[in-house]
């Protein structure tokens, strides 16, 4: 047993790993710790589908007696990690948050489960979504709403509703999601934590159920962002089992980590993310952050962006076919156990003509020559992640006659799905109801290091990474 065997549950991985590695603590003591806060929160907050207990702690015994026989195998051996219900375990169910694939028993491991087993990772969980992963607010009529643990009236953000939620509340130390227009950095940002959809093809999604196949990402979910860079080192690298997977080198996503922001050129776009439609709290928080940046050494470039907004506009022109072609044979023998608004959403996918979605990939094409061009005069670019804050559970679900809230939410993440550009959601502050807000830092395609650079030295200038969200209620 270790010599610290509680309260683990806020700790880093970059903190966790070496005292794992040296025996201070115990990979069956933080499983345990996790499955003890699961047992305590969940209840309240429904961010998992599927715990695995008994099989995750037989995984720690295994852990930590291979590290006490000088077997380490790095930063992530012995550490617990939750899955959107996207993606396959072998012999767990991947259901995608739907009735339609209930049973579904996957034969084998997604790719980025086979690498995060082979750095001594333990499966622990499948985490709550969005049906199918197709919406932004978090919420499930099948397997119901995940609430927001900052505060349990509102959304948590879709579709990684369930992992934003249990990394922010310390009932596992990361987490996967996926993002197609946003579905990673939407609900980091409502919960107050970090989130990486890397560049397009960098992190394979074998095994991983599609949504929209030109747009998929597969990402971390974590408190920080330097554990988002341990994380992407296991999970980058092609996988011919992928398609769409980059043979694009791979480098140590912790190698730029420590610098600072010197020399860093970051971009602010006058238009569309800073106009009169984002709330002015969210301004306020996200250009405070751009103000301290250049205060520590950054250079602030303004740039006209006239057509980003056309980005969104792109995004959904090519997810509503897809998913519609992606669900094509489901929908003509399943229709009924569907959810309403999700079978409705993925239907109007049935009203793009081939000539739209031809035009609308050629319009990416057009888009993205246009963000390459803008981007050679800056390193990244920083914008807000969402343009609203956080509406309740009850204001974005659907009633006769009255349009939900949340639709915005995705107005500025699917801009950079569009373009495949790596993305980062981080926490730069809070409302004056207690509602964290997130920044955006987005780079050029493949260079994550500087995204990632970028975020952590931001979070060693501020706390907002470090606040945690108190008073859950709870069963006990």
């Amino acid at each position: 047993m270790s010599k610290s065997s509680s309260h683990n549950n806020y700790i880093s991985i970059a903190e966790l790993a070496p005292r794992i590695k040296t025996g201070d603590i115990s990979p069956v003591d933080l499983v345990q710790s996790s499955l003890d806060r699961i047992s305590q929160l969940d209840p309240t907050l429904n961010a998992f589908l599927d715990v695995w207990g008994e099989s995750s702690l037989e995984e720690a015994r295994k852990a930590e007696q291979a590290i006490a026989s000088g077997g380490y195998l790095g930063p992530l051996h012995g550490i617990p990690v939750g899955l959107k219900d996207l993606i396959d375990v072998a012999g767990a169910e991947t259901t995608g948050g739907s009735k339609v694939l209930e049973g579904n028993i996957a034969k084998s491991d997604a790719t980025v489960v086979t690498k995060l087993k082979a750095a001594g990772a333990i499966m622990m969980c499948k985490l709550n979504l969005v049906e199918f992963a197709l919406g932004t607010t978090g919420l499930n009529a099948h397997t119901g709403a995940v609430k927001n643990p900052w505060d349990t009236t509102r959304i948590t953000g879709g579709s990684s509703s369930g992992s934003a939620a249990a990394v922010a509340t310390g009932m596992v130390p990361i987490a996967l999601g996926s993002d197609t227009g946003g579905s990673i950095r939407m609900p980091a940002s409502l919960c107050g934590i970090a989130g990486l959809k890397p560049t397009y093809g960098r992190v394979s999604r074998a095994g991983v159920l599609d949504l929209s196949w030109s747009l998929d990402h597969v990402g971390p979910m974590t408190r920080t962002t330097e554990d988002c860079a341990l994380l992407m080192n296991v999970l980058s690298g092609h996988d011919p089992l992928d398609p769409a997977s980059s043979d694009h080198d791979v480098p140590d996503f912790t190698s730029s980590l420590q610098q600072d922001l010197s020399g860093i050129k970051i971009g602010i776009p006058a238009d569309y993310f800073f106009g009169e439609t984002t709330d002015p709290e969210i301004l306020r928080a996200v250009r405070a952050s751009i103000e301290l940046m250049a205060n520590n050494g950054a250079e602030i470039v303004e740039l006209s962006m006239p057509w980003v907004g056309d980005g969104r506009t792109i995004n959904l022109g090519i997810i509503r076919p897809e998913a519609v072609a992606v669900h094509e044979k489901m929908l003509a023998e399943h229709a009924d156990q569907y959810t309403p608004a999700v079978r409705a959403r993925l239907q109007t996918g049935y009203n793009v003509s081939a000539v739209d979605y031809l035009r609308a990939q050629r319009a990416r094409q057009w888009f993205n020559h246009k963000m390459a061009e803008t981007m050679k005069q800056i390193d990244v670019l920083i914008t807000p992640s969402v343009p609203i804050q956080t509406p309740t559970i009850a204001a974005c679900t659907p009633q006769p006659g009255v349009f939900p809230a949340g639709a915005e939410l995705a107005m500025f993440t699917g801009v950079f799905d569009v373009t495949g550009q790596p993305s980062h959601s981080i926490p730069c502050g809070f409302t004056e109801a207690g509602m964290p807000i997130g920044m955006m830092i987005t780079g050029h395609p493949f260079d994550e290091e500087t995204v990632l650079r970028v975020g952590n030295a931001y979070e060693k200038l501020t706390d907002w990474h470090q606040r945690q969200p108190m008073d859950i209620p709870t069963t006990n």
